[in-house]
């Protein structure tokens, strides 16, 4: 028989040792198949899975977005379920745990504590749905402050590290034709305003299918309010981050500084924005005055879930554990592992890749995962669209995010009640 992987063997061994008197279940000797959907750059990962595992056959398919209505059709039909699939969009997490959708198999009695404790804070609460464990973490897509270090030394000005800072930062440099990046598009835009703690669909902890919506406070005008005064100066631009004028104002280094995610400076600014090698550095997630740290949100992060009809649960978290935190496989991930261990070893060719100005990007990246939004969640609505929709209409006639705020509150609420959800305002 196979020997039983780390992960299962110690799953297996605590719960012998909690009750003595049960029959542990181990994985079967006999060849299991099963049938995993993914997208591309996992594809290979996956096959890994199956060619270590003799006593495993992965049936592997590359799917695209529409993932979530061919499980719906599936389930329907109760034929062609996958056993396994990544998640590219936290969203599909909670519309594959609903009463008419029930997919997604929960991991609470299949993931060991001590394998929970190894991702970073807060990087699996896109896979707590109701206080269930019902997936696992890929990558970490935290916001973090992006500069080119010698046009900052250039222009005399300091990294900010308070919001504060940034907001001044944009009015010195603004006169000049210089722009901090982006104030329009959607998911920095709710970087900005849940980054002093504004409830815009938090969910409850205690209290089931609840979320607290409620953007009347300063914790959230003072961020819309800082936005449209950046906005007014022309230090953010309301061009969107992939708009060609936007690309074109980043090649002639007229963006000194931007605020974007972990996968920002290998994906968007070197070969988009053509920052050359030796000047792009990273500082962490920036707080308000009044704040003891940073609460930096997300931009993506893939997960790995499984089929609760599976005949084979064991070999199935086991695979999500593999796909999650084997260290050997995540040390060539596309970005950032949320699996510590497992990041830790995927790090050390930042610290020495010559395209960034010093060595501790990585290092900058590992403190700022700290600082992750435990309300980066995975719902049955899309906040960034609902915040795209309003905002944009309001800046589309002349008014502002701060004075968007209460339709943008009763979008969310319309929203949130139409998907099921109970709505907290207080």
């Amino acid at each position: 028989m196979q020997f039983l992987t780390r992960r299962w063997a110690l799953l297996a061994a605590a719960t012998a040792l909690l009750a003595p008197g049960l029959t542990v279940p181990v994985i079967a000797q006999d060849e299991v198949s099963l049938t995993v959907w993914t997208d591309t750059p996992r594809q290979s990962m996956f096959e890994e899975y199956d060619r270590q595992h003799d006593n495993v056959s992965l049936d592997i398919s590359v799917q695209g977005a529409d993932i979530v209505q061919k499980i719906q059709l599936a389930l329907r039909s109760g034929s062609g379920i996958p056993d396994v699939i990544f998640m590219a969009d936290v969203s599909w997490g909670a519309q594959l745990k609903t009463r008419r959708t029930d997919y997604l198999l929960t991991l609470d009695d299949l993931v060991p504590q001590e394998v929970r404790d190894e991702f970073y804070p807060n990087s699996n609460s896109p896979c707590l749905l109701n206080g269930e464990l019902v997936c696992l973490r890929n990558d970490m897509a935290h916001f973090i402050v992006w500069y080119d270090a010698p046009l900052m030394e250039e222009l005399g000005v300091e990294v900010p590290t308070t919001w504060e800072e940034f907001e001044a930062l944009g009015a010195e440099l603004a006169p000049q034709g210089y722009i901090l990046g982006s104030g329009v598009e959607s998911y920095p835009l709710v970087n900005y305003l849940t980054s002093a703690g504004c409830e815009m669909a938090l969910p409850d902890p205690e209290i089931a299918d609840a979320l607290h919506i409620n953007l009347s406070t300063e914790a959230c005008t003072k961020p819309a309010g800082m936005v449209d005064r950046m906005l007014a100066n022309g230090s953010l631009s309301r061009l969107g981050t992939f708009e060609p004028d936007l690309i074109n104002l980043a090649k002639e280094r007229r963006i000194p500084l931007l605020i974007g995610p972990t996968w920002f400076g290998e994906y968007v600014i070197k070969p988009s924005y053509e920052v050359p090698a030796g000047r792009l550095a990273a500082a962490t997630s920036l707080r308000w005055e009044d704040q003891e740290q940073p609460l930096a949100w997300s931009w993506g992060g893939g997960t790995y879930g499984g089929y609760q009809g599976t005949a084979h649960p064991e070999i199935v978290a086991d695979i999500l554990m593999w796909m999650s935190t084997d260290v050997g496989i995540q040390t060539d991930a596309i970005t950032l592992p949320a699996h510590r261990p497992s990041s830790l070893a995927w790090g050390e060719k930042l610290k020495t890749d010559e395209y960034y100005a010093n060595d501790d990007v990585f290092d900058i990246q590992v403190e700022a995962a700290q600082y992750s939004n435990p309300g980066y969640s995975s719902l049955r609505l899309l906040v960034d669209q609902a915040v795209a929709k309003i905002v944009g209409q309001a800046l589309g006639s002349g008014g502002t995010i701060e004075g968007a705020l209460p339709a943008l509150e009763a979008e969310l609420v319309n929203l949130a009640q139409l998907n099921g959800y109970q709505v907290i305002s207080d």
